[in-house]
């Protein structure tokens, strides 16, 4: 019999074809598949990434993945134009791509999803879905968020009707120990005591600090298309909910409707915040002077149609009129960081002092809470350098289970875990920094696909389960759009039609 290694090799690797060559890319599928490819398992192809970015990219491509073509494409946005997508087909076909990475600014992410369903290729996709330019003060477009993920999921199962592929979209967190631990233990107290999840609390800050002039001008993590954290890193956590309360359903205890109210904090709340003054007692009067290029007043009023820095939501689960779960999610960019200079570097995804602070409390009726902490100090993370799971270190992260044990017949009321118990109940090792590494989940899982080891059925992230937080994702800003008009900001989601 052949061994592993024996018929891996025989195998050819899936090919990769990566759009977009973002700060998110370099830090994650490039090292990625670079191992992957060691491995026999993966080759990256190509990088297609727009004109204007050719000269950085190249330079990129030829220190970190000499071998892979590069493909750049003139910016476009909205549909994507038809010579566009005859070049990129011709592409495909020449390099016999089998899987399409799309890492682009997420106002593209649908004319490249479209792209590639329409040439029958597997799809992984980064979060959020979609997202469209204005969507904070235009009804249309934040409605627009939800129309977007149908035509998509339109699309995919028109192709699969013909043939069967993934569109895997990277909501990392489905691939993180702890989290399916915890929808483990969730589903398991469903099992013993009836009691679905009642209540939870979702708390993310990852203290990004934009200086004021930042707000006005900067591409990456835009304010200045008309979305903010929700759509940086917001889809993460509205996702989160869903599959929380998703792992306590029952036939019997399925909510019908969803309810959601938003409150944003904008710039021009965040400027009075921290103002001009703050700023130059922080940094100097010289410093900070010096750079800055916009005054509070005018930022101000620019605001109503930048994006949210910060974002309060209530999220009811409803079933016949009656709300059977309450869900509070509090999603921030303002907040402790290590930034203390002004002027920022070339890297805007983890070089701008973010640092993560995560939360999660989620409630099944007497029978049981869950507590998820997981609390950063320092922005600077080195993969070679030996981390612990302590509290402010790069690996903290904790659950801690709380069991109504008199009841449920077990021992203990609280049992709690570490990086080092999830790694060894799930026997998921993982190097480095643990959240970073889990990210490398949906390439693996894409791959086992692919190569036969993984059912379809199993597949953690795929497309047609994404259909409640991207209407949730819609929902929130077409409620912080009725607060601004003085209308009812509650925005009801009708789950009958979607799950």
């Amino acid at each position: 019999m052949p061994s592993k290694r024996e018929e891996q090799a025989s195998r050819e690797p899936t090919r990769f074809l990566l759009v977009g060559v973002g700060p998110h890319a370099k830090r994650i599928y490039i090292p990625h598949l670079k191992t992957l490819e060691g491995d026999g398992r993966a080759k990256l192809v190509c990088a297609v990434d727009v004109e204007e970015n050719a000269e950085a990219i190249t330079e990129h491509r030829n220190k970190a993945f000499p071998e892979a073509e590069l493909f750049f494409v003139p910016f476009f946005s909205g549909a994507m134009p038809e010579n566009v997508s005859l070049s990129l087909a011709n592409l495909a076909a020449r390099l016999k791509i089998d899987c399409v990475i799309i890492s682009t600014e997420p106002l593209a992410h649908k004319s490249y999803g479209l792209w590639a369903i329409s040439r029958g290729l597997h799809v992984i996709m980064d979060k959020p879905i979609t997202v469209r330019k204005n969507v904070i003060h235009d009804m249309d477009q934040a409605l627009g968020i939800a129309k977007d993920y149908e035509d998509l999921l339109t699309a995919y199962n028109e192709l699969q009707k013909r043939q069967r592929t993934f569109f895997l979209v990277t909501s990392h967190r489905r691939y993180h120990p702890g989290m399916y631990c915890t929808f483990d233990m969730i589903k398991e107290i469903t099992e013993k005591s009836g009691s679905p999840v009642t209540n939870i609390i979702s708390t993310h800050c990852d203290g990004m600090w934009r200086l004021p002039t930042e707000i006005v001008d900067q591409k990456y993590h835009s304010f200045n298309n008309g979305y903010g954290k929700v759509s940086h890193s917001g889809y993460h956590f509205l996702d989160m909910v869903y599959r929380f309360v998703k792992s306590g359903w029952t036939a019997e205890k399925k909510p019908d409707r969803i309810e959601v109210v938003s409150s944003f904090v904008t710039p021009a709340g965040f400027l009075k915040t921290f103002n001009y003054n703050d700023y130059m007692k922080a940094f100097g009067d010289k410093t900070y002077g010096d750079s800055c290029k916009y005054t509070d007043r005018y930022i101000q009023t620019l605001s109503p149609k930048f994006g949210e820095i910060d974002a309060a939501l209530q999220i009811s689960f409803i079933q016949d009129n009656e709300p059977i779960c309450l869900a509070q999610v509090n999603l921030q960019h303002n907040g402790f960081t290590r930034r203390s200079w002004v002027t920022p570097g070339p890297d805007l995804y983890k070089g701008i002092g973010r640092v993560k602070h995560e939360f999660h409390e989620i409630k099944s009726g007497p029978m049981q809470t869950i507590v998820i902490d997981s609390r950063q100090a320092n922005d600077k993370h080195d993969r070679s350098k030996p981390s612990t799971a302590t509290i402010g270190t790069d690996n903290h992260f904790e659950v801690h289970v709380f069991r109504n044990c008199d009841l449920l017949d077990e021992e203990q009321p609280l049992v709690s875990y570490s990086v080092a118990d999830l790694d060894r109940r799930y026997n998921s090792q993982l190097p480095g920094i643990y959240s970073e590494n889990v990210k490398r989940g949906i390439l693996w899982e894409a791959l086992d696909f692919i190569e036969g080891k993984k059912p379809f059925d199993d597949l953690a992230s795929n497309l047609d389960d994404h259909s409640v937080p991207a209407n949730i994702m819609s929902a929130v800003y077409a409620s912080h759009i009725q607060r601004m008009r003085g209308l009812n900001p509650v925005v009801s989601i009708e789950l009958t039609t979607l799950v």
